[in-house]
């Protein structure tokens, strides 16, 4: 049976379950993903990646990924079913056929072993894998191959955009989100306006010259909150099925300041900078055990 991980969520979160197949793909070169998640669920703007990337989607054996996806969100349940389904998960994995699922703390990953993932008793992976974005850096030009925007999609404006940050020197991202943040307490307000205050004055600090553009989606809410230059570009046009090219932008600006989201934080991952700055916060989430920020960004 051949390995197969799950891509899922909205576009920053298919990167990183893509990646993260990417990286699988190095040791098991046979492994596959599986789309299942998308038959019953429509996030932000439904799968992503085949649209924007140049990447082709085969779809895994449909019955099987949705025999694991059903065995472990049942599981889950404190009812008879649900313990049925956990013996049936455990019995999967000492046949070599288990599901691995992506550890929700650093304790967890820490006693699981550093090479838990390449784990012989796993066929399938299910989780964001943010936790393995240090492993990354092995595949750097595999990921950016294939995180290859396809440029012909961008719309007059967005293509404008890009082709002035080509010649702003010290350009930077200041991605504000709100939006679907505002009803979800784990994430909200980590990054507020004393957070976006903070890092604009070490961007000053440590450049002349600064040009910010804000990518958000509640512009009126950072003009009325942020003390911004006048010289500020406001990226407000990319809406619903077009919001990927705020991120193809990003990655154009010179410099970043991200908010606790993967859609930035690929922003600025996939920023080819080699003296880029970056500026994320500390914290990604109020109740999960997890660090998805490089060593090199500045962390406030």
């Amino acid at each position: 049976m051949k390995r197969c991980v799950f891509i899922q969520g909205g576009l920053g979160n298919q990167m990183f379950g893509y990646a993260f197949f990417l990286l699988l793909k190095q040791v098991y070169p046979q492994t596959e993903v599986s789309i299942y998640f998308f038959s019953n669920h429509n996030d932000h703007n439904g799968l992503e990646l085949p649209r924007i990337f140049p990447i082709q989607l085969t779809e895994y054996r449909r019955a099987r990924a949705r025999l694991y996806w059903k065995l472990y969100y049942t599981s889950l349940r404190s009812t008879f079913i649900g313990r049925g389904c956990k013996l049936m998960l455990l019995f999967l994995r000492y046949l070599n056929l288990g599901l691995c699922i992506e550890p929700a703390s650093r304790h967890t990953r820490a006693a699981l072993g550093s090479d838990y993932i390449f784990n012989k008793k796993y066929k399938m992976y299910l989780g964001y894998w943010t936790s393995e974005f240090q492993r990354f850096t092995s595949i750097e030009d595999e990921i950016r191959k294939h995180f290859s925007f396809k440029v012909e999609m961008l719309s007059p404006q967005s293509t404008l955009l890009w082709t002035e940050l080509k010649e702003e020197p010290n350009s930077v991202s200041l991605h504000i989100r709100r939006g679907d943040y505002l009803n979800n307490p784990q994430l909200l307000d980590i990054c507020d306006d004393t957070y976006y205050c903070k890092a604009c004055s070490i961007i000053n600090k440590r450049m002349k010259g600064v040009r910010f553009y804000v990518f958000s989606d509640d512009i009126s809410w950072v003009k009325q909150h942020l003390s911004l230059p006048e010289s500020t570009v406001y990226v407000d046009w990319n809406k619903k099925e077009d919001a990927w090219q705020d991120l193809f932008l990003m990655s154009h600006c010179r410099h970043n300041i991200i908010a606790n989201s993967t859609f930035s934080w690929w922003g600025a991952w996939l920023n080819s900078n080699p003296d880029k700055t970056v500026i994320c916060p500390k914290t990604y989430s109020r109740t999960l055990d997890t660090d998805i920020m490089p060593d090199k960004w500045i962390k406030i």
